[in-house]
């Protein structure tokens, strides 16, 4: 028995494993992060995310078709249960919502074919996959859809991907993503037969709604019922409090107290989005951060910073002076929970310079910031701000998600999600670039999505169609702030091995300079 709890206590503090699990008898229950991601939604706020894949079929290989793919999902679907499952609600919002797998499971619905007007440019391919993905999911099928796009020039063709945030975030999406991926261009030539699935019971409104009475009388919300049992809490609790007590003050001071700047990036947004996509050399990147001692992520960070900087002056707006506040999630999945579904997320807060300054004073500003954000608890204070969800009564906690999302707390999201380096397949043809797609909550116009895959990092752009007419245009403007840094670190790179080798004693017996390959340090950066 624990020290920090009496035996005489014991019974008290039990709860049913199933309520620690979040499992009912009807279902699975949602946590109360993805249940948030729920209550967000709205008619001008999809709470979705999506990615788009392009793919290059191989020359003289077999065709890329959507009744192939349609076979290739069919055969690893048992792989992915959740995508056979829908959300319901008790009676009377008195618990949570639950996964239930649904009886009128159509794959035809799920999976779509689509054409460009061939050879679709990138521009129309980014207009049809920003009509796509504005559209809300259905809330009375499982929420995901796949489309088949043809038609995409030099002959390749493109997936696009959609699901609920409240079914999966960035690291889990990117194994999901790969079950109908390979890493190798043969690994689909003999599919399996699909597998056999029988639905299970849907559980009545009585059902469900005796689930939640049972959940909310036997977890730690029942003990704040009752001054006497919380007075019996475990000094644990005590503990955990004290350990994120400097992150959840850091939190509320730095960011729910003091709202982010004005901006024109936080605009009510409309019904409709538009999506730019950019791809970069991940080794360009590398070499940034070698030469400056930071990581690929403060690279990325500053690139960002850069080209919204631009973007902002290029609409007319004053940047001098002026920090945004980007929110930045955070994966906390362990090793050992990467299949399991669900949200493992905790958010940092970066505040970035818009204005005008030297590119490599910019990316040391970004290193310092997330460097000060690692040292602090502001992660552990944002998740444990997130986790007082689960132990709140639904009703509340729906209160909560929608006065979070309507507060003005950041400018804009950042998410960056590693993938992996090696050569990625769908049907024998090779993953060219994953570009992802975030939503936009309210009074948000603008997010960046970055995906690292095969040697390449992908930038998905997200802007309002109103707000934002041009975001075409900010992919070339993060092209041209990773190439100003990429100049820095290659001078830096070349002034540095001069110094090293004037520096080197000559060898014995050598009259002159050094050779002209020992004086020069000149890295050879991918181009692009």
């Amino acid at each position: 028995m624990d020290n920090d709890v009496d035996e005489d206590q014991a019974t008290d503090l039990t709860v049913d494993a199933d309520v620690v699990h979040g499992r009912s008898a009807h279902g699975q229950r949602l946590s109360s992060l993805d249940a948030a991601f729920l209550e967000m939604e709205s008619a001008t706020r999809p709470m979705h995310v999506g990615g788009l894949f392009v793919f290059d079929p191989p020359e003289g290989g077999r065709a890329f078709s959507f009744a192939s793919f349609l076979k290739l999902v069919r055969s690893r679907l048992h792989l992915v249960p959740r995508y056979r499952q829908k959300v319901i609600e008790p009676p009377l919002r008195l618990g949570g919502p639950v996964w239930v797998d649904d009886p009128d499971f159509d794959l035809s619905y799920h999976v779509r074919h689509a054409a460009l007007p061939s050879p679709g440019t990138t521009a129309q391919l980014n207009e049809y996959a920003a009509r796509i993905l504005s559209r809300l999911l259905d809330r009375d099928r499982p929420l995901w859809e796949l489309y088949v796009i043809e038609g995409v020039e030099h002959g390749r063709v493109a997936l696009l991907a959609k699901t609920h945030h409240a079914m999966i975030d960035g690291l889990a999406g990117l194994d999901i993503a790969t079950v109908m991926l390979d890493l190798a261009p043969d690994e689909s030539d003999e599919l399996p037969p699909p597998q056999p699935w029988k639905p299970q019971r849907t559980p009545t409104p009585s059902e469900l709604a005796a689930d939640a009475v049972r959940r909310l009388t036997s977890s730690p919300a029942g003990l704040a019922e009752s001054v006497d049992r919380l007075g019996r809490a475990p000094r644990a609790a005590t503990r955990r409090a004290l350990q994120v007590g400097r992150g959840v003050s850091r939190v509320a001071r730095a960011n729910l107290a003091r709202p982010a700047p004005r901006s024109l990036l936080n605009q009510a947004p409309s019904s409709h989005r538009r999506f730019a996509i950019q791809r970069v050399p991940l080794e360009r990147i590398k070499v940034i951060k070698d030469t400056f001692h930071t990581t690929v992520n403060d690279v990325v960070l500053a690139s960002i910073a850069d080209a919204t900087g631009r973007y902002l002056r290029r609409r007319g707006a004053d940047t001098d002076g002026v920090w945004l506040r980007a929110m930045v999630p955070v994966s906390t999945r362990q090793e050992s929970e990467g299949h399991h579904l669900g949200n493992r997320v905790v958010a940092v807060f970066v505040e970035l310079p818009m204005f005008e300054m030297d590119p490599v004073e910019r990316l040391q500003v970004c290193h310092d910031a997330m460097s000060e954000v690692k040292s602090s608890h502001a992660a552990v204070g944002a998740g444990f701000l997130i986790g007082l969800g689960e132990f709140a009564p639904p009703t509340l906690h729906a209160m909560a998600a929608r006065i979070a999302v309507n507060t003005r707390v950041f400018n804009f999201l950042v998410t960056n999600v590693p993938g992996p380096q090696l050569p990625i397949y769908c049907l024998g043809a090779r993953l060219l670039g994953a570009f992802p797609f975030t939503p936009l909550a309210a009074n948000h116009s603008y997010g960046v999505g970055v995906t690292s895959i095969d040697g390449w990092l992908n930038f998905g752009f997200v802007g309002d169609y109103d707000g934002l007419p041009d975001i075409e245009v900010v992919p070339g403007m993060l092209v041209s702030a990773v190439d100003e840094l990429t100049a820095c670190a290659v001078a830096v790179s070349a002034r540095a091995a001069e110094l090293d080798a004037r520096r080197r004693p000559s060898p014995v017996g050598e009259v002159g300079p050094p050779s002209p390959d020992g004086r020069s340090g000149r890295h050879d950066v991918p181009s692009g």
